[in-house]
């Protein structure tokens, strides 16, 4: 009976063992990544914000740009949840329509970034020598200027607008994903599986785009999600001092700016915005941590 039990146990081990195995490493990263209760909470909170973002013509009762002359600079109440504006208009409408800015800035900048430094950065990994320096050293003069100030000199020089804003916020991250690339693929570029697709002639483009990427692919999502939160910062900053999103589009940077003549009478005109904006990056914060954790479970033992 118990030689029975053992062998129905092992039976099952064995079951399971080969059903993880046939799990593709996004699938076992996801489910690692629920295991962590911190990491689970700040991406629901993410998911909340992006729906809410999406849906805000069907959540919010007013239009953002909608002026109630008879409620300027009201306090919050049961009409406006979070108060209105110097020109009478709702603010909770105004936060909802300004994270599809917000949020969308933010993604697409990293998105942009990283996509053209997943390109420069192989270039330069897998080729190496003179490439390779005349890559780092342009690097090294765009991340000899300051973040912000570049930010500013870009959106300056390109004009505002929102496409223009996304531009002047990738640019300026491209040189440390640059390096990343560069170094993840210097770390396998001497692996027997690129030996022998170099044996078959495979071209460097498909060698680097087939054989290397999927191979670095975590490691870069990871900095992707984490450069997410300084470039929401960023976009923030700069819709601060009057550049990025323009009035009267509704953004979370540019609301806090329109907000801070009034802080002392109207203090919910800058609390709420600063608000959205703390949660958004401390959830993308958390939330990337925990994905990097479930992306390399080396770093928990």
């Amino acid at each position: 009976m118990a030689n029975t039990v053992s062998a129905a146990t092992l039976q099952t081990q064995e079951l399971q063992g080969a059903r993880e195995k046939k799990e593709s490493f996004f699938t076992q990263s996801f489910k690692r990544l629920l295991k962590n209760k911190a990491a689970t909470v700040a991406l629901i909170a993410l998911l909340i914000l992006v729906l809410l973002a999406i849906f805000a013509p069907l959540i919010t009762p007013y239009q953002y740009d909608e002026m109630d002359y008879y409620a300027i600079n009201s306090a919050p109440s049961l009409k406006h949840w979070f108060g209105t504006d110097s020109l009478g208009r709702d603010l909770l409408s105004r936060l909802l329509y300004g994270g599809r800015y917000s949020l969308s800035l933010g993604f697409a900048a990293s998105f942009l970034s990283s996509a053209v430094a997943v390109v420069i950065g192989s270039v330069a990994g897998y080729y190496g020598g003179r490439v390779d320096n005349i890559i780092l050293r342009i690097c090294d003069v765009v991340q000899a200027i300051p973040g912000m100030l570049l930010a500013i000199v870009l959106s300056t020089l390109l004009g505002n607008g929102y496409f223009n804003t996304i531009l002047a916020l990738a640019i300026g991250g491209i040189p440390s994903s640059v390096r990343m690339t560069r170094s993840m693929t210097m770390s396998v570029r001497g692996n027997e599986y690129l030996e022998a697709a170099q044996s078959i002639n495979c071209s460097s483009s498909r060698i680097m785009f087939r054989h290397i990427l999927p191979n670095i692919l975590s490691p870069l999502i990871v900095g992707m999600t984490m450069g997410m939160s300084s470039v929401i910062m960023l976009a923030a900053s700069l819709s601060f001092l009057g550049l990025g999103v323009q009035p009267p589009l509704p953004e979370w940077g540019a609301m806090l700016s329109a907000g801070r003549n009034y802080i002392s009478n109207y203090p919910w005109l800058t609390i709420f915005p600063g608000i959205f904006i703390f949660i958004t990056c401390l959830s993308i914060n958390i939330f990337g941590d925990g994905l990097r954790d479930a992306m390399d479970p080396k770093l928990k033992d």
